[in-house]
């Protein structure tokens, strides 16, 4: 007597781990005066020496520098209070937001040392990735991951149930295959440095980067 086909749903999932092939920095222009011109001066100024560390190094099809923007800097004033409560003259301010990414990363740590040491100047943080180009390859490899593992998990289902023939009869994205509570997908994750000052010959070390994804998937048995 022939067994009646049994239905078997699963999660799949997969990851690898890729060491990073960018690197973009945040930077931020930040100075004070007791007027607009004495804030804004020195501001210009850094943007300025911010501007020859990138020029040499700026490649758009090459690196190692191959994407960089700055703002305009933007003006603000307050005014603070002393320790018994009385309101100060007005303090100026102005500030830019200076964007440098890296496709060479070898450069990047003695570039962060080079712009750290600009008075005024702050790194904000230091955000590590892959070029899109890898991510979407990698992706696809991940997901390929993830079929294999709901594959594995339904045969080994139907073998401890002494069933054979599984056949896969959907797969979704997750949150698409009904009957399945939903589950986290394509997910990837970067270590984000946030960065002082260092002393010379500090070195940065990314971790690599985690992509995951996760598919639903119904099979039968007989």
């Amino acid at each position: 007597m022939s067994l009646e086909a049994l239905d078997i749903t699963v999660v799949g999932h997969g990851a690898a781990t890729y060491p990073p092939e960018q690197c973009t920095l945040a930077l931020t222009v930040r100075t004070d005066g007791r007027t607009a011109e004495t804030a804004s001066e020195p501001a210009q100024q850094l943007v300025r020496e911010l501007t020859r560390l990138v020029e040499p190094l700026y490649n758009s099809d090459g690196g190692p520098i191959d994407r960089w923007s700055v703002d305009q800097v933007h003006h603000s004033r307050h005014r603070p209070f002393n320790h018994d409560g009385e309101q100060l003259p007005y303090v100026y301010q102005a500030e830019a937001s200076v964007e440098v990414q890296f496709s060479q990363l070898d450069l990047v740590d003695a570039f962060v040392y080079a712009a750290s040491a600009l008075e005024g100047v702050s790194i904000d943080h230091l955000d590590w990735d892959l070029t899109e180009p890898s991510r979407i390859a990698h992706t696809l490899a991940v997901r390929e991951l993830a079929v294999r593992d709901a594959v594995s998990k339904a045969e080994a289902y139907a073998s401890s149930l002494g069933r054979s023939g599984v056949h896969a009869v959907a797969v979704a994205d997750p949150g698409l295959l009904t009957g399945i509570a939903e589950h986290s997908g394509t997910d990837s994750s970067a270590r984000m440095f946030a960065a002082k000052a260092a002393p010379a010959g500090f070195a940065l070390k990314p971790e690599n980067i985690t992509i995951s994804a996760s598919v639903h998937a119904r099979f039968t048995a007989s």
